[in-house]
């Protein structure tokens, strides 16, 4: 059974539609695992100091990993790989990895070193403690950077050859390790064992992406410096610039969090791993996909083919993820609670975290054209674009943000509107509301920049137009049948146990995808009917 189970993680797949769906099944049981995780640690700890510090210090890691981009990024080994013979393959492996190891155990070493000047400057609200309690665990954390990029060097051997199973099967185990430190390793070891969980995850992640390495013969053709130099480095720069982007972004919210209030750091993680789970599972899915087809339709030079790729992959983000969004506002407070509503977490952590879920979901789809069109952009080579919008929208939202929360600050009308509009008027610590708020904005119009960008070089598309307009009548329906069901048969059912918040949502979900479905039926969706489709297809096969 084990055998035949590993034989189907190691086989290939070329259809975008299908590769896409079981990337995106296997990343649904990665966010499962990661929403345990969550809920772990909230039953724990709820959004309070202790959280504060465990996600203050995991923005060292993610700042490292950021920078280990340049060589392991796989916008560039992907092509890299594809280019070459299996034994070739195996030898520029072998170079990438030998290479990756020499830059980054110094740097992670001189990080490790800093700490005690740096943690002041991520986390400038904490006391002596609890950035001496941060700087602590960021030590171990950055033991996780250098597994996680040997890690990534090996998958983008294993997408080359199109085997995405075993890539998507990674971070699943990646979650399992973090639960297994929280729930194993904290009670011997404080919180130094949900930072050496972190790193049990890491090992799981690289562990998995062995085997077909390991099964490879024969390896040949490695890479010399100046290749690796001209191959891997110089075009690795803009990807990995871009993904830096995103962690200054992060590390200038954690900080202006820890300044607000105590659980403010941990609340907006919490609402901002809840949104990813749809971006991850939709948005990341799809991009992966396409990634690969792009790049060997940039290769040949098939624009027609490239540009047509594209907008499929975006009418399909599009038809998965407005109803998302949608339905996710409506039943925000209920995913929030179902997920982390546990132990210390209590309901003002809920109801905080639950409106900041809402002002970031209001960006899902703009995140998900982000990951779809710069993987365009990478894939023909036009890099600048990418490197411009992301550093464009990080200092965006990072100074809207900060501004915003000096405005509200000495002019507190805009809070209020938030804090009326989100039902959060008596919770404390709102101010932070204003840093998912700047997100979204910033994030919306980076996505309308990449679309007006690509329509002018690649020309538009005008099926793509009319399915926003499908699905977004659909949403609309969808979202507005599951808030009349939520109100009608809520008040039947208990509010004070997790059976019954789970069947509010659930019954207003229902309720509302069965209208969306119906109004996708009735203004006869393409989308829906690609699908249907493929998976009539599959299940008659």
């Amino acid at each position: 059974m084990v055998r035949t189970f590993l034989a189907r993680m190691d086989r290939e797949i070329r259809g975008l539609h299908e590769a896409a769906y079981l990337l995106a099944a296997f990343s649904l049981v990665s966010q499962v695992l990661a929403l345990l995780r969550d809920r772990t640690f909230a039953h724990l700890f709820g959004a309070g100091p202790e959280l504060d510090i465990y996600f203050a210090a995991f923005r060292v890691p993610d700042v490292a990993f950021a920078v280990f981009t340049l060589v392991v990024s796989s916008f560039v080994l992907v092509p890299l790989f594809s280019r070459r013979s299996p034994s070739e393959r195996l030898g520029a492996l072998r170079s990438l990895v030998f290479y990756f190891g020499v830059a980054a155990v110094p740097i992670a070493l001189v990080l490790m070193l800093s700490l005690d000047l740096l943690v002041p400057l991520l986390a400038p609200g904490f006391s002596a403690a609890a950035l001496e309690e941060t700087a602590s665990l960021a030590r171990i954390l950055l033991i996780q950077p250098i597994l996680l990029g040997i890690s990534s060097i090996l998958a983008s051997y294993v997408q080359s050859e199109r085997r995405f199973a075993l890539f998507a099967l990674a971070p699943a185990l990646y979650n399992l390790g973090i639960i297994a430190g929280a729930m194993f390793l904290f009670p011997t070891f404080g919180m130094a064992g949900l930072a050496w969980g972190v790193v049990l995850g890491a090992a799981l992640h690289l562990g998995v992406q062995i085997g077909p390495v390991m099964r490879g013969q024969g390896a040949s053709g490695g890479l010399s410096v100046s290749e690796f130099t001209h191959s891997v480095i110089t075009p690795s720069v803009p990807r990995s610039l871009t993904l830096f982007s995103t962690q200054l972004l992060l590390v200038a919210f954690a900080a202006l969090a820890s300044q607000i209030a105590v659980g403010s750091v941990a609340a907006l993680s919490f609402a901002f791993n809840l949104q990813s789970v749809a971006l991850t599972v939709i948005g990341l899915s799809y991009a992966s996909a396409l990634f690969p087809a792009l790049a060997g339709h940039a290769h040949r030079a098939e624009w027609g083919e490239y540009a047509r790729e594209v907008w499929v992959a975006v009418r399909h983000l599009v038809f998965w993820l407005l109803p998302a969004t949608m339905l996710i506002i409506v039943l925000r407070a209920h995913i929030v609670r179902v997920v982390l509503g546990s132990g210390a977490f209590s309901w003002d952590d809920t109801r905080l975290t639950a409106a900041m879920l809402a002002l970031f979901v209001v960006s899902l789809l703009a995140q998900a054209l982000l990951l779809a069109f710069s993987r365009a952009y990478y894939a023909a080579h036009a890099s600048l674009a990418p490197v411009c919008i992301a550093f464009a929208s990080a200092l965006g939202a990072a100074g809207l943000a900060f501004l915003s929360i000096h405005v509200v600050g000495a002019y507190p009308v805009m809070l209020y509107f938030l804090e009326a509009l989100l039902r959060v008027s008596d919770v404390p610590g709102t101010e932070v509301l204003v840093l998912p708020a700047a997100f979204s904005a910033a994030m919306i119009l980076a996505a309308l920049v990449y679309v007006g960008l690509f329509v002018i070089r690649y020309g538009g598309s005008s099926v793509a137009a009319r399915a926003f307009g499908t699905s977004f009548a659909a949403s609309v329906a969808g979202a507005a049948a599951a808030y009349l069901a939520l109100n009608a048969f809520g008040p039947l059912l208990p509010t004070n146990t997790f059976l019954g918040i789970f069947a509010q949502g659930v019954t207003a979900g229902a309720a509302g995808l069965v209208l969306w479905i119906a109004v996708l039926v009735l203004l006869k969706s393409a989308e829906l009917r690609d699908i249907t489709a493929l998976v009539t297809a599959r299940f008659l096969r």
